[in-house]
């Protein structure tokens, strides 16, 4: 199947951009008949490579990200008369110390690695294991890069390892259930009743980019949203749209929301 055609299936640029990402992974595979391995994707990348690799019935695939659960995985691609297996996907996995401090956040962690100039595709999943502790998962290429030069989070020294994938220690996220209704299923009202915020309040960070919508940047509030969806809102943390359980004896629609905390 031709790479356009291919391409002209998919609506969003993020979505043609991973496709074609995909496509060229396949196009090197078919050259060398080496399996070929992505950058980390996040959950919607991943669906949208699933599509992809559909039309092709000679190619297998393993997507991981480390460890079960993981949310930004790597997609390896091999031939169909090949084996492979996680162990084949090329990952390296790191520790992160900060001294003296404490209520170190996810953001903190990775705002620190991206101000060296890494760009976020080459870094999988952070997990927080203590307060002042933090194990990430990354492309081995900048595995050299991140123990020589990464040496703080904010204003703390940071002392980093190297660490085996045996080593990591996810940890379940802590969630919060949220029932509540809302007058529609647009965007700025299920994330005003998620964050607890004034529909006004949310406008700026909306128009901004602040908040995405399956981890893709949505500007407008009025996008709809549906059970299963995920609404992230930068500093706050992120909604899972858990169930809509249809309409109140007032007309208003029934959610049940998970919000990480």
């Amino acid at each position: 199947m031709e790479r356009e055609k291919i391409l002209q299936r998919f609506e969003q640029d993020i979505e043609r951009i991973t496709a074609g990402a995909v496509l060229d992974r396949i196009a090197l595979l078919e050259k060398t008949a080496q399996p070929q391995s992505t950058d980390f994707l996040d959950p919607f990348q991943q669906r949208t490579a699933d599509r992809v690799l559909h039309l092709f019935k000679d190619v297998k695939s393993v997507t991981w990200g480390g460890y079960p659960g993981a949310e930004r995985a790597r997609l390896l691609v091999y031939p169909s008369q090949r084996q492979a297996d996680k162990e084949s996907v090329p990952l390296a996995f790191i520790e992160a110390e900060a001294h003296k401090a404490d209520g170190l956040t996810h953001r903190d962690y990775l705002g620190a690695v991206l101000g060296l100039g890494l760009r976020r595709e080459k870094l999988g999943d952070i997990l927080l294991t203590g307060e002042s502790k933090a194990q990430l998962v990354v492309h081995p290429e900048i595995l050299s890069f991140l123990l020589t030069n990464w040496g703080e989070v904010g204003k703390y020294s940071v002392s980093v390892k190297e660490i085996t994938a045996d080593e990591l220690a996810p940890t379940p996220p802590r969630v919060r259930e949220i029932k509540t209704t809302v007058a529609s299923l647009r965007l700025d009202s299920v994330a005003s009743a998620g964050f607890g915020m004034s529909r006004s309040k949310l406008s700026p960070a909306v128009k901004s980019g602040q908040i995405k919508l399956n981890w893709q940047s949505v500007t407008s509030a009025s996008a709809t949203v549906k059970e299963g969806d995920i609404i992230s809102l930068a500093g706050r943390g992120r909604v899972e749209v858990a169930e809509v359980r249809g309409q109140s004896k007032k007309g208003r629609i029934q959610l049940l929301l998970k919000k990480r905390i």
